[in-house]
């Protein structure tokens, strides 16, 4: 008897249901109700910007479709550390004027690399975020260790009211350079190593700038994990047989290295970077160096 009811009742239950289904709790599907959050870059992109709504959601990108949207340059950001990607679009009547690309590169260095490499030395500077630059329709800067990319579609389009607007959203303090190196001569160029500075593998995150000096270039150099990267370097030149002498300078230990492949360089230890110049004597160098040192350089929390 009991299995018969039961069988009886199979065409109520699947009534029941049916009708709940119909009465659908919409916040349930509408994420923007239940407050969801897409990501942190998400949040730096506002419905409005000045007179500019925002024309649709951000569209967010990751190292596995990257390509969607940057096709034939995803590995270049990708070798430089990328983690994220938000994409913002802002303009009148549904037509965007100006597009804002924000991308989260995990860390400030690997921010100032992407940017040394993108910028165009001939580019107009603005106060805007760190490393401001305007050309044409373009607008670029860093803030902490994302780098942000305008591209207006509009003439007249407010590219750097705009810039303005998401930097001061990232925390970005305006005009504000973070990345210096000592004045070693003319600047020519700066580039970003993640990896295999120099051909050693251990040597990586590394910004290198050139400059040039009384008629040569000399190659100055900043990394990241100073003590470990020193221990690791002076590791590796004892094992290779490579002499060195070490000899204190205002209270900093500096090394100099006789280097029969690179000729004679030198580096020194300051906090958590380790700081050096290829292609110039310490004694040469010291002078700018020993103000590099003395300013303290205190956006990169460089310490003793």
């Amino acid at each position: 008897m009991t299995r018969w009811l039961l069988l009886a009742l199979l065409p109520v239950i699947a009534w029941g249901v049916w009708w709940d289904g119909q009465h659908y709790d919409p916040g349930l599907l509408d994420f923007k109700q239940a407050g969801a959050r897409l990501s942190p870059l998400a949040d730096l992109l506002p419905e409005r910007i000045g007179t500019l709504p925002r024309v649709g959601e951000p569209r967010l990108f990751g190292k596995e479709n990257l390509h969607e949207y940057v096709n034939g340059h995803a590995e270049f950001f990708i070798s430089a550390g990328f983690a994220q990607l938000a994409v913002g679009e802002y303009g009148s009547g549904g037509r965007p004027e100006v597009v804002v690309d924000i991308y989260e590169m995990g860390k400030p260095l690997h921010a100032f690399g992407v940017i040394s490499q993108e910028g165009n030395p001939g580019a107009r500077p603005v106060a805007i975020g760190e490393m401001g630059s305007r050309e044409g329709r373009g607008l670029r800067f860093i803030v902490g260790s994302r780098y942000v990319k305008l591209t207006a579609f509009a003439d007249n389009a407010p590219l750097e009211a705009v810039g303005e607007a998401v930097a001061r959203a990232s925390g970005g303090e305006a005009g504000v350079t973070k990345f210096r190196f000592p004045e070693l001569g003319e600047e020519l160029a700066t580039r970003f190593f993640k990896e295999g500075y120099r051909g050693l593998d251990f040597f990586t995150n590394v910004l290198e700038r050139t400059f040039r000096r009384e008629g040569r270039e000399v190659q100055g150099f900043l990394a990241e994990n100073g003590a470990q990267l020193e221990n690791r370097l002076s590791a590796f030149l004892a094992r290779e047989g490579i002499p060195l002498v070490r000899e204190e300078r205002d209270g900093r230990v500096v090394t100099l290295v006789k280097d029969p492949y690179e000729g004679e360089w030198f580096y020194l230890r300051d906090g958590e970077r380790l700081l050096g110049a290829f292609g110039i004597s310490p004694d040469a160098a010291w002078e700018p160096v020993k103000r590099f040192l003395a300013d303290g350089d205190a956006a990169q929390g460089g310490k003793k």
